[in-house]
C-alpha cells in the first residue's frame, strides 16, 4: 500500500489532551468544566428520586488517567456488585479525559452516595429497565491535542481536511502497548499450543523493560527451567512468578497457568490474530484497488463463509499466510475463547471535523494542533490519527 508522507507530534501528553464523550441516539455525554473537579468528586444524584426503583441504575462515568478494567474493578468492589452486574457500550483509554454511560443492577444508593475514588466521579443519574451492553452507543466524539508539531504536520492539514474515507485498520494498540506479544501469543493459543503460550509470556520482553527483567527473560529462554527462574525472576514481575507458583503445583498444566493471565486478557490476545488478519485482508484489497468504500469485510471466526469472488481469495491467501485454518478459531479445552466470525467497516468517515492550530505552552516555540471530530461506534481515533501523524 502506498505510503504518504506523516507528519510529528506528541500525542497524549497529558490525559486532558485526549477527551472523548460518547454519544448515545438522544444523549451525549459531557465531561466536566474542569477535570480539577475529579480530584475530589462527590456523588450528586441530582432529580433522581431513589424510591422510584427500576433494575438498573444509569448514570455518567467520568474519568480521567485511569484504565478501564481498574475503573470496573474498583466500582465492583465498592458498590458491592459482581463485574457482570455493571454494564458499559464501550472501553475507553487510560491516559485520556473520557465520559461514558454505564448501568448498575440492583444498585446500592448509600453505597453510590458515599462514592468517592479521586479521578472517577459518577453523575447524571436515571432508572432503567435493561442493561447497557457493548455496542449501544451512536459514536464518540474526540477533542484531540497533538503538541510540538513540526512543519510536515501543519503542511499535511489540508490533507487531513481533505480526506473523506479512511481504511479502517484496528491500530496498534490492539497488538500490545509495552511487550507487542499479543499476536504471537494469541497464534500459539489458537493452534493449542498452550505450553509454548505460557513460555512465550514467560519469556518476552518490551525495549522499555528494566536490564533486570531482559536479562532474566532471556536466561528462561536459554535455559527453560521454570523452577530455576523463580530464584531469578524480580518481584515486579508478580504475574510471572504466579504463573511459576502455579505451575510448581500443577506440573504441566499449561492451560491453567495461561488461565493465571485472565480470561478477559487472553481473550485479548487471541482477538488480536482477528485483527492482523483484517488488516491484512484490507490492505491487500486496497492495493489491488477494490471498492471498499461502503461495504464491510469479514473479521475470521470459526464460523466463518469465506466471501465471493476475489475477496475471497483474498481471504484464504491471508488465513494460509498466516498458518491458520479456520477450525482454529474454536477451541473446546477453553470455550470462552472460541470466536466467532463478524464484520468490520472496510472504511470509515470522520464527522464533523474541526481544526486549529495555536502555540503550544507546553513546547516552546512549537505549535499545537486542536481536533475535534466525532466517529461512529466501532471506529477509533488513533487509526484516523496514525494515517496522518507519526505519534510519540
Amino acid at each position: 500500500m502506498i505510503e504518504l508522507d506523516k507528519g510529528n507530534a506528541v500525542f497524549k501528553h497529558k490525559p486532558e489532551d485526549f477527551i472523548v464523550e460518547e454519544i448515545w441516539e438522544n444523549y451525549n455525554c459531557k465531561v466536566s468544566e474542569s477535570s480539577k473537579s475529579l480530584e475530589n468528586a462527590h456523588t450528586d444524584f441530582g432529580k433522581l428520586d431513589c424510591d422510584d426503583r427500576r433494575d438498573f441504575l444509569t448514570c455518567d462515568l467520568e474519568k480521567i488517567n485511569i484504565d478501564h478494567f481498574t475503573v470496573f474493578s474498583v466500582l465492583s468492589k465498592e458498590l458491592n456488585n459482581f463485574p457482570h452486574e455493571l454494564g458499559y457500550a464501550g472501553t475507553k483509554d487510560k491516559i485520556a479525559w473520557s465520559c461514558q454511560r454505564i448501568s448498575i443492577f440492583n444498585a446500592d444508593i448509600e453505597r453510590i452516595r458515599n462514592f468517592s475514588i479521586p479521578g472517577i466521579t459518577l453523575k447524571n443519574f436515571k432508572w432503567a429497565k435493561h442493561k447497557i451492553k457493548v455496542g449501544d452507543l451512536s459514536g464518540n466524539r474526540f477533542k484531540v491535542i497533538l503538541r510540538d508539531v513540526d512543519k510536515d504536520a501543519i503542511k499535511i492539514l489540508s490533507r487531513v481536511r481533505n480526506t473523506e474515507y479512511l481504511p479502517n485498520f484496528f491500530g496498534a494498540q490492539r497488538f500490545g502497548s509495552v511487550r507487542k506479544e499479543n499476536v504471537i501469543i494469541g497464534k500459539l493459543i489458537l493452534k493449542q499450543k498452550f505450553q509454548e503460550a505460557v513460555f512465550t509470556y514467560l519469556t518476552v520482553f518490551g525495549d522499555k523493560e528494566s536490564d533486570e527483567v531482559k536479562m532474566a527473560k532471556k536466561k528462561l529462554k536459554a535455559e527453560k527451567n521454570l523452577m530455576k527462574a523463580k530464584q531469578y525472576f524480580p518481584q515486579e514481575l508478580r504475574l510471572e512468578h504466579s504463573i511459576l507458583d502455579y505451575l510448581s503445583k500443577n506440573d504441566k498444566d499449561w492451560l491453567g497457568a495461561l488461565n493465571i493471565i485472565g480470561e478477559k486478557t487472553l481473550l485479548m490476545m487471541c482477538q488480536s490474530v482477528q485483527s492482523k488478519i483484517f488488516n491484512e485482508i484490507l490492505s491487500r484489497a486496497i492495493d489491488e484497488r477494490i471498492d471498499l468504500k461502503k461495504i464491510s469485510i469479514s473479521i475470521i471466526g470459526y464460523n466463518s463463509n469465506f466471501s465471493q469472488g476475489r475477496m475471497g481469495e483474498i481471504e484464504q491467501d491471508v488465513l494460509r499466510d498466516n498458518n491458520l485454518e479456520i477450525n482454529n478459531f474454536k477451541i473446546p479445552q477453553a470455550p470462552f475463547l472460541s470466536l466467532k466470525s463478524s464484520i468490520r467497516k472496510a472504511f470509515f468517515k470522520v464527522n464533523e471535523l474541526s481544526i486549529e492550530t495555536e502555540k503550544d505552552e507546553l513546547f516552546p516555540l512549537s505549535k499545537k494542533i486542536i481536533l475535534t471530530f466525532t466517529l461512529d461506534s466501532g471506529t477509533y481515533a488513533t487509526t484516523f490519527l496514525e494515517h496522518f501523524f507519526t505519534l510519540r
